[in-house]
């Protein structure tokens, strides 16, 4: 775990959410409050799993929500992936043809491998998942379940995605950030971290919680007011980091996942031609 303090206020980064788990079950709150765990347990609080619940799933993941991710992406379209060969100045075999023709790139080669390893092709997208009370379960889940298909459509193209967990809020009048790593580049997508990571309100209203309890800034009554976040909310982002809000607005932008998919993809875009990237 890394933590920052600053005039600001806090910033708290984890290496997995594993971590971030371990780190709840072996950390004493330092406020008072202990609405994380005495909250009532209901379907669009946390799914009614309770705090203890919550805490287990951050260590060892959410093998229901990855199964039910799983059954959702089938109402996707699978991505068809682009071609793993391209026609270079160099190659494992001659194109014919082209060579007969005098070109000068008249060698195939690989293109897949080249695509995944290069630094290049790595999109690192930020997933805020502060929600207040009124967002649903329901809109929750579609939205996790659109960002898991977003990265399967990328990887799909020969793309490395990083995929980061956020949750800002403005506590006792200062900015506090906490977030986690969900997938990293070189890393498959586990089903049951991105379930629980982005998707599960249990993550921001039991866990979020949490770590606001365990946090260094003064006690907040009201737990904080969730603010967009930033890039600079994480500590050392790469380079091109996309910070993906939109959880906030689930019920909204998400109403199905083809609806959030789409939110997505447009965010996204929108965020590379900012970037120039």
């Amino acid at each position: 775990m890394q933590f920052r303090r600053d005039p600001k206020g806090v910033r708290y980064s984890f290496n997995s959410l594993h971590e971030l788990g371990e780190y709840i079950a072996a950390t004493k709150r330092t406020w008072k409050a202990n609405s994380s765990v005495t909250n009532p347990e209901e379907y669009n609080w946390d799914l009614r799993a309770g705090y203890s619940a919550c805490v287990r799933m951050a260590q060892d993941g959410w093998l229901e929500g990855a199964a039910k991710v799983q059954e959702a992406l089938k109402s996707f379209t699978p991505a068809t992936p682009k071609p793993d060969t391209k026609t270079d100045f160099y190659g494992f075999r001659p194109h014919v043809p082209r060579f007969c023709a005098g070109a000068p790139d008249n060698m195939i080669r690989h293109t897949r491998t080249d695509a995944l390893m290069g630094s290049g092709n790595v999109i690192t997208l930020a997933v805020p998942v502060n929600a207040l009370a009124m967002v649903s379960a329901k809109g929750m889940s579609n939205f996790g379940v659109a960002v898991a298909q977003y990265v399967n459509q990328m990887e799909t193209e020969g793309k490395r995605v990083e995929v980061i967990g956020m949750m800002v809020s403005e506590v006792s009048g200062q900015r506090c950030a906490h977030s986690w790593i969900v997938k990293r580049a070189e890393q498959p997508m586990d089903l049951a971290v991105v379930a629980f990571s982005i998707g599960h309100p249990g993550m921001f209203r039991r866990l979020g919680f949490g770590l606001r309890e365990r946090c260094a800034l003064r006690e907040d009554p009201g737990y904080g007011r969730p603010l967009p976040a930033k890039v600079s909310d994480l500590i050392e982002p790469a380079p091109g980091t996309i910070v993906l809000n939109g959880m906030a607005e689930a019920d909204t932008v998400a109403r199905t996942p083809a609806d959030a998919l789409a939110y997505i993809a447009k965010q996204v875009e929108r965020a590379f031609e900012t970037q120039e990237l």
